[in-house]
């Protein structure tokens, strides 16, 4: 089995998680006019409620299928054996979830009985999904062709039948479809990578043994991420939870583009250890969290700078509370990436799952704890102070189980440049929009001005200081030929 290299793979996973971010930038803006607060607020509960029967359906394969397919290497028959265990795990865990979200919309149906049973197509795709043996094979291109066409498809239908309010089950429709349809998509291509074999109940039963062990930290993340929009809805009123699902969902939009980078990595840090190849996986690792830290910076300054300009342009009149939400929310960006590359690129790859589950079940305690105490008094902002909470006691967990084997003081002192540069940024935009302000400039000019300009600075001054600084993962990744005389990295 050939393997794609790294900056390929990297390619295709980012040029759609690059979609990813993209689709709410356009679609926002109109869902926003077009559905109101109060069945935005609909759409993010219920999506939250079905997220959790998904949850329960994959429980932790998408990490566990790729660690596994990918320690297979070469081995076809190893890998069809590992695979078809796995896979029938998933069936079992599947099928019940979908079992019982359909009890659920029967019974309890919170949001309209029409809106939850849609959501079922989500419980199927969640069932017959196996996305996790191409990437595990390190196979990004499929996927990647797969999701754009889906997630266009999805655009197109949203923006010609969602026209109303009364409209909200058609969107519901489109997203859900959209998931399901890249379900179906992706089994013509597994007879490229297994071959049939009946698995045994033993191995079903450890397949399923070490996929309920990775479904903790699942269940842990989906805690600061999908509970406290439950808990908002209970606790507080729609329009917060619609306010804190906006301003978290642009937050977070940025990292999705960054976290591709640890997609492409998981299966080959996973290869490289297995052979025994350490040294070689750690280089990998240095200059994944150098990309990742200067891109971070970069976004959180960046989100900050435009939020005062970005919320009226994108949504409207009434959602005025998600500028100081976003501005606050921005400080999870970077964290969350250093938390990716030593979690799901460092201590996933070498099994170490239980110190991964820990960190993440730090971050829900207190996740949960700041959210019981804060959202009753101040709504979406204290859900906001609950994820940042969350995240920031993961990096402190995560970085007190790997300190000794990782160079983490020279990785946490390579991010400072980018900590000055990004306020550089900050303030020119800033000026920068005082001064269009003056000016009467059209709002969506100025918020395209300020968005190059931010981009051009911080580009220049990272540029000129890599230069000076002589950084040798700069060069590697952007000076090929100064990387063979002067680095030892490749794409491989």
């Amino acid at each position: 089995m050939s393997r794609e290299s790294l900056k390929k793979n990297f390619a295709y996973n980012s040029a759609y998680q690059l979609l990813q971010v993209l689709t709410p930038l356009v679609t926002t803006p109109y869902l926003a006019r077009v559905l109101g607060p109060e069945q935005s607020g609909v759409f993010s509960y219920t999506q939250s409620i079905a997220n959790y029967f998904v949850l329960f359906a994959t429980l932790g394969i998408s990490t566990y299928g790729v660690r596994a397919i990918a320690q297979c290497g070469d081995d076809r028959k190893l890998r069809s054996r590992v695979f078809w265990g796995a896979y029938a795990s998933q069936l079992i865990s599947g099928g019940l979830a979908a079992l019982a979200y359909v009890v659920y919309a029967v019974v309890i149906h919170e949001g309209g009985m029409l809106i939850t049973l849609l959501w079922s197509l989500w419980l199927i795709f969640a069932a017959i999904d196996v996305s996790w043996l191409l990437f595990g094979c390190e196979e990004f291109k499929i996927p990647t062709i797969r999701s754009t066409a889906t997630k266009l498809l999805s655009l197109v239908f949203i923006f010609a039948f969602v026209k109303t309010r009364d409209d909200l089950w058609l969107y519901v429709l489109a997203i859900s479809g959209s998931f399901f349809l890249n379900g179906v998509i992706v089994w013509p291509f597994v007879k490229r990578y297994v071959d049939y074999v009946r698995p045994s109940a033993s191995e079903v039963k450890r397949h399923l043994k070490g996929n309920i062990g990775l479904f903790v930290p699942v269940i842990a993340v989906s805690v600061y991420t999908t509970l406290d929009k439950i808990m908002l809805g209970v606790m507080s009123t729609e329009e917060q939870v619609a306010f804190f699902s906006y301003s978290e969902r642009i937050s977070r939009l940025p990292l999705s583009v960054l976290q591709a980078l640890g997609v492409v990595m998981m299966p080959r840090m996973s290869h490289l250890l297995m052979e025994g190849r350490r040294e070689k996986a750690l280089g990998l690792l240095k200059n994944s969290i150098w990309i990742m830290l200067a891109a971070s910076m970069a976004l959180a300054f960046g989100i900050s700078a435009v939020a005062p300009e970005f919320v009226p342009v994108f949504l409207g009149e009434g959602y005025e509370p998600c500028v100081g939400i976003m501005t606050f929310l921005v400080v999870i960006i970077p964290v969350i990436s250093v938390t990716n590359v030593i979690g799901k690129q460092y201590l996933l790859p070498l099994s170490r799952d239980r110190e991964y589950t820990l960190s993440l079940i730090v971050g829900a305690g207190f996740n949960v704890f700041v959210n019981v105490i804060l959202i009753p008094r101040v709504g979406a902002a204290g859900a906001a102070i609950g994820t940042i909470a969350a995240e920031v006691s993961i990096l402190v967990v995560q970085v007190a189980c790997v300190r000794g084997e990782l160079p983490l003081l020279s990785y946490f002192k390579g991010c400072l440049p980018f900590v000055c540069i990004g306020a550089t940024m900050f303030v020119s935009i800033r000026l920068t929009a005082s001064f269009l302000a003056e000016s009467d400039c059209f709002a969506m000019l100025s918020l395209g001005l300020e968005v190059i300009l931010g981009t051009l600075v911080f580009v220049l001054l990272t540029a000129a200081f890599c230069f000076i600084s002589r950084n040798k993962t700069f060069f590697q990744l952007f000076g090929y030929g100064l990387a063979r005389r002067g680095g030892h990295g490749d794409s491989r």
